[in-house]
């Protein structure tokens, strides 16, 4: 592993709860096998292209690593009905990180949506070199996910393929298909996937309560979150 360098952020507003200040340590990674992240990834850390990241915030511990454990996983009536309903509509490609007009014009639009809808941050469009340093530039290998419903692009998400299980790393989808419940459907394929690799582990990151961007995680159960004491424990 080779890190070119290593940042702890001044305290700034938190992007998942807005009456609370968020500090980030971060490491730049020139070089790192996936083995290596594994290690981080079961110790809380994320990452974004080479930036591989945790929070450090003084007075806060919202911020929770959540896991499911694919054999025990039990989908609840919505979820069951997300699986019928998306089962043969939606087709699934996977492939190696590649950036087109397609799927940019997709995150565009996903993006402006949620600034509309979440108060996400307004951001520039077009914007390809924040794009490939995020999703594209990485220090070992991931994968493309990328659905179409009648050959038209309607998701994409990053996943991480590690021994220890899959590692949502991001999605995103098309915004005119909000009762498709893409976001449901990309996680019930992970772990029908994950379950198919006979690997233990779906990663779904951070897990912020009261955050509407990241509760949904906490819905597919059973589920396991890391402790402050380095433990995954069960949470719900």
């Amino acid at each position: 592993m080779q890190i070119s360098l290593n940042i702890i952020t001044p305290p700034d507003t938190c992007h998942y709860l807005a009456d609370k200040e968020s500090i980030t340590e971060c490491d730049l990674i020139i070089e790192m096998s996936s083995a290596e992240y594994e290690q981080r990834l079961l110790a809380g850390w994320r990452h974004f292209g080479r930036q591989v990241f945790r929070p450090r915030c003084e007075n806060c511990n919202e911020c929770k690593s959540l896991r499911i454990p694919v054999k025990d996983f039990k989908p609840n009536r919505s979820q069951s009905r997300n699986f019928k309903a998306n089962q043969g509509r939606i087709t699934l490609e996977i492939k190696e990180p590649f950036l087109s007009d397609e799927i940019m014009d997709l995150y565009d639009r996903f993006h402006t949506e949620r600034s509309f809808s979440r108060d996400w941050p307004i951001k520039e469009d077009r914007d390809e070199f924040s794009f490939d340093s995020s999703f594209l530039d990485n220090p070992f290998p991931v994968e493309q996910w990328m659905y179409r419903e009648n050959g038209k692009l309607c998701g994409v998400g990053y996943v991480d393929a590690l021994k220890c299980g899959l590692s949502a790393i991001y999605f995103f989808h098309d915004p005119n298909l909000y009762s498709h419940g893409l976001g449901i459907w990309n996680v019930m394929t992970l772990i029908n996937e994950a379950q198919r690799r006979g690997v233990p582990h779906v990663y779904m990151g951070y897990y912020v309560k009261g955050c509407q961007s990241l509760e949904y995680k906490a819905g597919f159960k059973p589920n396991e979150i890391l402790s402050i004491k380095g433990k995954w424990i069960p949470y719900s």
